[in-house]
């Protein structure tokens, strides 16, 4: 039996790197999980390795009717929803002079207001769980910046924002609500036009070598996963609106 049996989520952004690793977790621990996200040749592969358990659900997070959908087959198939990880997100790297606004705006929609749209979607069954858990996935962005990702730094924040709002808004209905912020994270989004931004030179002289991040490694999307299942049982019982940062000590440094 595992901290999650019983429990049915729905995780966005699947197809790879965090969300994949978060599917996985899961199912280790006994949830059953609709694993979302637009490459649907790659949720099936997933879905796979744990046929039980988790369910391939093809569908683009800025598609209102596409979410909608995937909450009604959840319920369909398994009755009840307990766990909503928000996690699909991606980023254009420019700075402000190459930037646009529909730029910004696009972030915005996929990292941030399909959030919103999701949660809204699911919130009434959640609320009939006695284990309603939303978990967004945000970024150390939000925290400290670089020059090129504006966009998603803004829309990250706009998670810790929400998140500390949601949880306020919905704990009469017993639905806790979490944040996960990942520092450098080992996954596709590392890879910027072809080069793995984790295992440059200059990451290594660094971050490594120089020990920017304490831990002197970037972390694994496993580890993040680690954290999502935390806040989305039992043992965070006790913690809503609280947006905990997983980046090996990178933020703590001067």
């Amino acid at each position: 039996m595992g901290s999650l049996s019983g429990r049915v989520a729905i995780v966005t952004g699947a197809s790879s790197g965090i969300g994949a690793a978060t599917c996985r977790r899961f199912a280790r621990e006994g949830a059953r999980v609709m694993a979302v996200a637009r490459r649907l040749d790659r949720l099936q592969a997933l879905a796979a390795e744990h046929p039980e358990y988790l369910t391939a659900c093809a569908c683009d997070v800025v598609d209102s009717a596409g979410l909608a959908r995937v909450v009604a087959a959840t319920l369909e198939q398994h009755g009840r929803l307990d766990i909503l990880v928000n996690n699909a997100g991606f980023s254009y790297y420019e700075r402000l002079a190459e930037s646009t606004q529909a730029h910004y705006r696009e972030t915005m929609v996929v990292n941030f207001e399909a959030m919103v749209e999701l949660a809204r979607l699911a919130r009434p069954h959640l609320a009939r769980s006695a284990h309603g858990r939303i978990v967004n996935v945000s970024s150390t962005q939000s925290l400290a910046a670089e020059p090129a990702v504006g966009a998603y730094a803004a829309s990250k924040g706009a998670i810790n924002a929400w998140t500390r709002s949601l949880a306020v808004d919905l704990a009469p209905d017993g639905i806790l609500v979490n944040a996960v912020l990942p520092g450098c994270t080992h996954t596709e989004m590392s890879v910027i036009n072809g080069v793995d931004e984790t295992q440059t030179p200059e990451f290594k002289t660094w971050y490594v070598e120089k020990r920017k991040i304490p831990l002197a490694r970037p972390g694994t999307a496993d580890e993040i996963a680690n954290c999502i299942l935390f806040l989305a049982g039992d043992q965070c019982g006790y913690v809503t609106g609280h947006c905990l940062v997983a980046d090996g000590g990178l933020t703590i440094t001067f």
